[in-house]
């Protein structure tokens, strides 16, 4: 006490998560398979604008006949809204940037069929939004819309540029460390518009985290606390790729040559990865892992479908 006032503990954090009685209540208000209490934390909590700033970088090998180079480098930022009068559900904002340089393919003989053709570069510019609503004490939510432009900018941008993605999830609590989640993803690709979702999300105790969802499970065991840094090791999949409006080589048949095409790129990404987080949000992640089922398809259908060689890849990130 001092000065007539009451002063908050030393170690009080204003941005910390909300306490237990403010939280949902599951369906089972105990799992008989949780081993350890869960962790004190405290009674205030406030929600910071900024989120979240993250910068993140892939390599795909790949640069002979057959294969296809990928250099990813992506940054965004994430910002909280007050929504509905509720603090605790916030709205999130996330405007990102990304730049896909492309190392490939190689076609020994130019057509018939024609050459599967992608610029130096594509880019994405988009906005997210995410809310989380809590609808019942045991019933939530997930909820994702992201509107962007994903493109090589060689040209005037149409509405072929434009591409519109999200999520949409129904989270059932059947205790405080088992979640069942179910519902689609919404992919907005040439040739996958939705795919179904789901899984079950359990933790067992504080060091253990099971995020089995198709098509993107994780699996993630804590490897120790070195002062203020947790460590953690995790398995991961992931259904990787995207789609982007292009000019066509002049390489590529007569009937597409300089003229606009979109191409999907889809693969299926299996890593192995070491995650830290520091008690300030300062945090980082490195993996290799490899792509498989790697394809490209145009609309044009020139070609129908190609299929670069697997290949193995790196991913670093860093967030704030």
């Amino acid at each position: 006490m001092t000065g007539g006032g009451v002063q908050p503990p030393a170690a009080w954090d204003p941005y910390a998560t909300p306490c237990p009685s403010s939280t949902p209540s599951p369906l089972l208000p105990q799992d008989p398979y949780f081993q350890y209490g869960q962790p004190a934390v405290p009674a205030m909590a406030m929600t910071k604008a900024v989120q979240e700033v993250r910068l993140d970088y892939h390599w795909f090998a790949g640069h002979g006949v057959g294969e296809l180079g990928i250099n990813d480098v992506e940054i965004n930022a994430k910002f909280a809204i007050p929504f509905l009068y509720n603090s605790e559900t916030p709205l999130l904002i996330t405007p990102g940037f990304a730049v896909h340089y492309w190392e490939g393919p190689v076609s020994v003989i130019p057509g018939p069929p024609p050459p599967a053709d992608l610029p130096a570069r594509t880019y994405d510019a988009y906005l997210d939004a995410a809310w989380n609503p809590q609808l019942l004490p045991w019933l939530g939510a997930e909820l994702s819309f992201r509107a962007g432009l994903y493109d090589d900018f060689q040209r005037k941008v149409t509405t072929d540029t434009i591409r519109l993605t999200g999520t949409g999830f129904g989270v059932v609590s059947l205790s405080p460390n088992v979640k069942v989640k179910a519902g689609v993803m919404y992919l907005d690709r040439n040739y996958i518009k939705l795919l179904p979702s789901g899984g079950i999300v359990w933790t067992p105790n504080p060091d253990v985290y099971f995020n089995i969802l198709f098509p993107n499970p994780k699996v993630a065991r804590r490897l120790l606390n070195y002062g203020n840094i947790e460590w953690w090791g995790y398995f991961s999949g992931d259904y990787g790729g995207g789609a982007w409006h292009i000019t066509r080589a002049s390489t590529a048949a007569p009937a597409i040559a300089g003229n606009y095409d979109d191409f999907d790129y889809n693969d299926i990404r299996i890593a192995a990865g070491l995650e830290f987080k520091t008690y300030r949000n300062f945090s980082g992640l490195f993996e290799v892992g490899g792509a498989f089922s790697r394809e490209l398809r145009y609309r044009s259908l020139l070609p129908a479908t190609y299929y670069p060689t697997n290949t193995v890849f790196l991913r670093g990130g860093l967030a704030y």
